[in-house]
C-alpha cells in the first residue's frame, strides 16, 4: 500500500499535506477513497466541507442517510468517462454563469461570460434508492449535471448483503465449533470407556444434525434483512462542534470574531493617527490668502498680506483626538486572547520565553500546553486509520491476483491473498501518544535503559525502535538483520544480527591472564606431583631393599614393619596416578571448551 500511495496516486502526498493544513482551520475535511474507472487504480483525494453537503445533525459519516459531493470536471473528462462507459452519453450544453461576490467584484475577478473550456459542475450523491419496488432502499450512487439536472450515472455501492439465512447459518457455525472444540480426548485412546464412546457419538450425530440444517438453510429463497453500503469518505476531525452539529470546529470559526475586533480596533487606530498627523481645519476671511493649493519646500517661505497675529487668529486646526490608549488596550487583550485559543505561546513558537528557566518548568509547560493537541492527533491517526482500511478493501476487490510493479530498478509484486483478510488488523505505524519526535526518543530512550538492567527485553528491537524513534535514515542499512537459520539450514522467522557484537579488549586480555595463570597453576601441580611420585619411588625402593636385608637375618618384626611401609607406599603411588588421571581429562576438557568458544 506504500507503493500505491505514494506512487501510483501521485496526488495522495500533496492532498494529505493540504489536509493537515486545512484542518485546523475549517475543522474538518474528508478524504474519498475509491477506485478510479479511468486511471485504473485507487485513488483518496481531499474533498473539503463545502464541497460535501450532509445533514447537519448526522450521528455520523457512516450512518447519514444521504450526502452529496460537488466537484467539477473538464468536457475532455466528461467525454473521458462517456467513452469507457462510466458516465450516460448526454448534451449539457454551456455551463451558466455564477452571480458575481461582492468581494471578488471589488478585486476585479469576474469569470469570463461564455468560456467553452468552463469546467461542468457535477453532484455526487450517496444515497439509498428503491429502484426494484421492493419496499427496501439500497445503497447507491447517483451522478447529476447540477445545471442540466441530467443523470450521467447510477451504480450500487452494495458491501454484503445479510440475510435471514446467513444469521442462522453463522449462528449454527458458531455452536458446531463450540462442540467441536469441547470434545474432550479420550485418556487411553487405545482404551476408550464406553461412557467417553458414547459422548463421542452423541456430539457427532449432533454436529451432523447441524450440517444437514445448514444444507437445507442454504437451499430456501434467501430473505434480506440488510444491506452493508460501502463508505467512501473518511471525516478527519478538529474539535468536535459543541452542539452536536456534524461540521466541527477550527480555528477560522473561534478565531473570526476575535480576528474581526482587531482588524476594526487596527483601522480605528491608524485613522485616528492619520488624521491626527494630517495637517486641516479652517482658515479666516482676516488671513488674506490667495485661493488655491499652497505648497512647501525647505527653506521656502510664502509672503501674505496680514500681520502675523491677525494670520495665527485667523487659522484654527481642525479638533482631532489622539489614538484611544483604551482601544490599544483593548487591542493587546484580543491579541493575548487569541494566542491562547489558538495556543501559539512563545514556548510553543520555539522561542525563548526567558533567560534562567528552569528545563523542568519548561518541559512542564510545553507538556501541559501540548495536552490540548493530544486529543486532535488521536482523533487524527483514528481517521487516517480508517482510510487506510479503506483502500485495503479496495485492493481485497479490484486488485489483481499478482500485481506488478517496479520501484527504485526493482520488480515487486502484491498478492490480491495478502488482502483478504480481516482489515482491522491493519494498524497504522504510529504512536497517537506520542505527539512529538522529542517525546519519542524520550520513551525509545527509557526503554533502551531499562533493557540494559532488566532481563527479558529483546535487545535487537529495541535498538532499532530507539533508532527509529531518532529519525536515523536507513535504519535496515546502519542496523542490519537477517533471519534466523536452525541446524538444517531453515528459517526459524526469527531475525539475528547480520554482524555479531566483537568482545571486548579488555575482557579478552583479562581472559587470555586468567588462562595463563591457571595454566601455571596446573604445571606446577604437575611438577609437584612428579616430585611426590619420584620420592614414593625411591622410598618404595629402599624399602624393598631393607624387606630384603631382614629377610637374609630373620628379622620377622622388623620384616612385617617393612611391609606394612611399603602397603603405604603403593597407596600412595595409587593415589599419585588417579590425580594424574583427572589432570589429563581437565585438560582434554579444557582444550574441547576452548575450540567451542573460538568457533
Amino acid at each position: 500500500m506504500s507503493y500505491q500511495l505514494l506512487e501510483e496516486d501521485e496526488g495522495w502526498e500533496e492532498d494529505q499535506d493540504k489536509a493537515f493544513l486545512a484542518l485546523p482551520i475549517l475543522g474538518c475535511v474528508f478524504k474519498k477513497s475509491y477506485y478510479d474507472n479511468v486511471a485504473e487504480h485507487n485513488r483518496s483525494t481531499l474533498v473539503l466541507p463545502k464541497n460535501l453537503v450532509i445533514h447537519y445533525y448526522a450521528r455520523s459519516i457512516e450512518e447519514c442517510e444521504r450526502k452529496t459531493e460537488i466537484f467539477e470536471l473538464y468536457q475532455r473528462e466528461v467525454r473521458e468517462r462517456e467513452l469507457r462507459g462510466v458516465f450516460k452519453e448526454n448534451t449539457y450544453g454551456l455551463e451558466p454563469v455564477k452571480d458575481i461576490k461582492e468581494d471578488d467584484r471589488r478585486q476585479g475577478l469576474t469569470p469570463p461570460l461564455d468560456d467553452p473550456d468552463k469546467p461542468r459542475e457535477f453532484l455526487e450523491q450517496h444515497c439509498y434508492l428503491d429502484l426494484d419496488g421492493d419496499g427496501y432502499k439500497e445503497p447507491y450512487v447517483v451522478t447529476v449535471h447540477k445545471s442540466s439536472k441530467k443523470v450521467a450515472r447510477i451504480v450500487h455501492r452494495i458491501k454484503d448483503v445479510v440475510t435471514e439465512q446467513s444469521v442462522k447459518i453463522e449462528e449454527l457455525t458458531s455452536r458446531i465449533k463450540s462442540l467441536a472444540e469441547g470434545v474432550q480426548q479420550p485418556q487411553d485412546p487405545n482404551n476408550v470407556t464406553p461412557q467417553e464412546l458414547a459422548q463421542i457419538q452423541q456430539i457427532e450425530q449432533t454436529i451432523n444434525s447441524m450440517q444437514a440444517q445448514i444444507e437445507q438453510i442454504a437451499q430456501e429463497k434467501p430473505k434480506v434483512l440488510k444491506i452493508n453500503a460501502v463508505e467512501y469518505y473518511t471525516k478527519y476531525s478538529f474539535i468536535p462542534s459543541p452542539d452536536g452539529g456534524f461540521y466541527d470546529l477550527g480555528f477560522g470559526a473561534l478565531l473570526s470574531p476575535i480576528n474581526d475586533s482587531v482588524n476594526t480596533i487596527l483601522n480605528q487606530l491608524i485613522d485616528s493617527g492619520s488624521l491626527q498627523n494630517a495637517s486641516g481645519g479652517f482658515i479666516g476671511r482676516g488671513a488674506r490668502i490667495k485661493g488655491g493649493r499652497i505648497t512647501f519646500r525647505q527653506n521656502e517661505w510664502h509672503k501674505v498680506d496680514v500681520t502675523g497675529a491677525s494670520l495665527r487668529d485667523n487659522i484654527v486646526p481642525m479638533p482631532v483626538n489622539q489614538p484611544s490608549a483604551v482601544l490599544f488596550q483593548l487591542l493587546s487583550l484580543l491579541i493575548g486572547y487569541a494566542e491562547k485559543i489558538g495556543s501559539v505561546t512563545e514556548a510553543m513558537t520555539g522561542e525563548n520565553p526567558g533567560q534562567n528557566t528552569p528545563a523542568y518548568n519548561m518541559s512542564a509547560m510545553l507538556e501541559q500546553g501540548l495536552q490540548v493537541f493530544n486529543a486532535i492527533f488521536k482523533r487524527v491517526y483514528r481517521s487516517q486509520r480508517s482510510e487506510f482500511r479503506k483502500l485495503f478493501n479496495l485492493n481485497a476487490i479490484y486488485l489483481d491476483p499478482e500485481e506488478y510493479f517496479t520501484y527504485q530498478d526493482s520488480d515487486n509484486k502484491a498478492l490480491k491473498v495478502d488482502y483478504t483478510s480481516d482489515p482491522k488488523d491493519l494498524i497504522p505505524a504510529a504512536d497517537p501518544n506520542a505527539f512529538s519526535s522529542k517525546e519519542k526518543a524520550m520513551k525509545a530512550q527509557a526503554v533502551r535503559e531499562a533493557a540494559q538492567s532488566v532481563p527479558g527485553y529483546d535487545p535487537v528491537k529495541v535498538e532499532k525502535r530507539f533508532l527509529e524513534s531518532m529519525d536515523i535514515p536507513d535504519v535496515d542499512e546502519v542496523f542490519p538483520l537477517v533471519p534466523e537459520m536452525d541446524e538444517e539450514g531453515n528459517e526459524t522467522g526469527a531475525m539475528v544480527l547480520k554482524f555479531p557484537p566483537q568482545p571486548d579488549p579488555q575482557l579478552e586480555i583479562e581472559k587470555a591472564d586468567m588462562q595463563r595463570r591457571t595454566l601455571e597453576g596446573q604445571s606446577r601441580a604437575e611438577k609437584d606431583t612428579m616430585l611426590a611420585m619420584s620420592k614414593v619411588n625411591v622410598d618404595e625402593a629402599t624399602i624393598i631393599k631393607l624387606m630384603a636385608e631382614a629377610a637374609k637375618v630373620a628379622d620377622e618384626p622388623e620384616l612385617e614393619r617393612l611391609k606394612l611401609l611399603h602397603k603405604d607406599q603403593e597407596s600412595i603411588r595409587k593415589s599419585l596416578t588417579e590425580i594424574a588421571k583427572l589432570d589429563d581429562k581437565r585438560k582434554a576438557e579444557s582444550r574441547v571448551d576452548g575450540k567451542s568458544s573460538n568457533t
